[in-house]
């Protein structure tokens, strides 16, 4: 058959372009969590995906770009779930305090959960404030939604009445962080010997007491 009379080569499929692109996602999540992203290759994440480190090359263009996305697979939580958007939170009746203490839930029991996720994400923070500082601006865009996220709540709350017009809601989401991070990390470590319930309760009621202390 000449060139003239061929049969037109078949488009790609852009759903299976997708999912495959998915799977090197979730590969590579699940590499960064288990040996961090300094000591992962190419090749070993396309291994994982079911395809080649050169096709990982190709539709990344680099290790780096693949932590991009991985950083993006994450924040998918709170970027785009439409249940913790602003616009649920407005329309939620439930008083500010009410409100931050199911996120303080969903974010422990995600953590127990899908904790290949959380720990990657850890993993990667420790890279970016030690061996690999060119990081840094991934990982302060990760804090800045988190944060973003929990001052939704606080801003949300003063404006409505539920909580004090005193408080400084960036500060306060800071020190929420760093509580919900610091019982994530043991959760991490220790998922068989922490009782998730009680720790969902005690964060919950430490929150408020943080709320209330302004």
């Amino acid at each position: 058959m000449s060139p003239a009379t061929a049969a037109p080569r078949p488009r790609k499929n852009p759903e299976r372009r997708r999912d495959s692109s998915q799977r090197m996602i979730e590969a590579a999540t699940e590499l960064f969590a288990e040996k961090g992203y300094q000591r992962t290759t190419l090749i070993e994440i396309g291994r994982r995906a079911g395809c080649t480190g050169t096709l990982v090359s190709n539709r990344f263009g680099s290790k780096e770009r693949v932590l991009r996305a991985v950083l993006a697979h994450i924040l998918n939580r709170f970027e785009a779930d439409e249940s913790l958007s602003l616009r649920a939170k407005a329309r939620d009746p439930r008083p500010a305090p009410a409100q931050l203490s199911r996120f303080v839930a969903t974010y422990l029991t995600d953590v127990a959960q899908r904790g290949t996720r959380i720990r990657a994400l850890y993993v990667l923070m420790g890279e970016g404030l030690g061996s690999l500082p060119g990081m840094a601006e991934e990982i302060a865009h990760v804090n800045q939604v988190f944060r973003g996220e929990i001052m939704g709540y606080l801003t949300l709350g003063m404006e409505r009445g539920d909580l004090p017009s005193s408080l400084d809601p960036a500060i306060l989401a800071s020190l929420i962080i760093g509580l919900l991070r610091g019982v994530a990390l043991q959760i991490l470590a220790e998922p068989e010997h922490l009782p998730l319930d009680a720790l969902i309760t005690a964060c919950q009621k430490s929150v408020q007491a943080m709320i209330r202390a302004g």
